[in-house]
């Protein structure tokens, strides 16, 4: 008797973001990061007024970026439940330290025309975060869920940006190039978890 093939598993739109994101995490650390650790190097000599505020920033920071992808497995929250909650209050310290040290950090390095930018992202940040917390105290799974979809984003911006300003053209444009990348992915940040989270009950109540 012939067995019965097993159809295939489709792929979640999650995992090609999330893999989408690691690409561009390490593309940005081989391509600019690395360059921290050369004491000659551009970026550690234009860091050094504020280096403490970069350590704070960069450890926090990557802290969060690091663990929010697994937030998002529903196999770890059904199976560890607790090391799921633990790994959330790290994700909510992170933004925590971060958010609002990227604020004084902009405002030594400038430019100017990036404060506002750096103090609407870390703003949007901590408010999406701090909602999604609010959520899951108060027993709304699905609620938290769109606030964390809402919440990860704006620590993608220091990643996406940063590809951004790779591509040659935009390169090409310097301090205008690195200032419309910002706007845009911020603008991004904004408004695109929102839109997937009500196109996805619009197809949701169609079924």
């Amino acid at each position: 008797m012939a067995a019965t093939p097993v159809a295939a598993r489709p792929i979640q739109l999650k995992y090609v973001a999330f893999a989408l994101a690691g690409a561009m995490l390490l593309f940005v650390l081989y391509q600019r990061d690395l360059q921290l650790l050369e004491p000659g190097s551009f970026l550690r000599q234009r860091y050094a007024a504020v280096s403490w505020l970069m350590v704070l920033h960069g450890i926090a920071g990557a802290t969060a970026l690091l663990i929010a992808p697994f937030q998002f497995s529903s196999r770890l929250r059904a199976r560890h439940l607790r090391v799921h909650r633990i790994m959330g209050y790290f994700y909510i310290a992170g933004v925590a330290i971060a958010a609002p040290v990227s604020i004084p950090i902009a405002v030594i390095l400038g430019p100017p025309e990036l404060v506002m930018a750096a103090t609407i992202q870390a703003s949007g940040w901590i408010l999406t975060t701090a909602t999604a917390l609010y959520c899951i105290r108060t027993g709304r799974i699905q609620q938290h869920r769109e606030w964390m979809m809402r919440s990860y984003p704006f620590a993608l911006v220091f990643v996406i940006v940063r590809v951004i300003v790779a591509i040659p053209v935009v390169e090409e444009m310097r301090e205008f190039g690195l200032i419309v990348a910002v706007w845009s992915t911020i603008a991004a940040a904004c408004f695109v978890p929102s839109f997937l989270i009500a196109w996805r009950g619009v197809l949701d109540s169609r079924r």
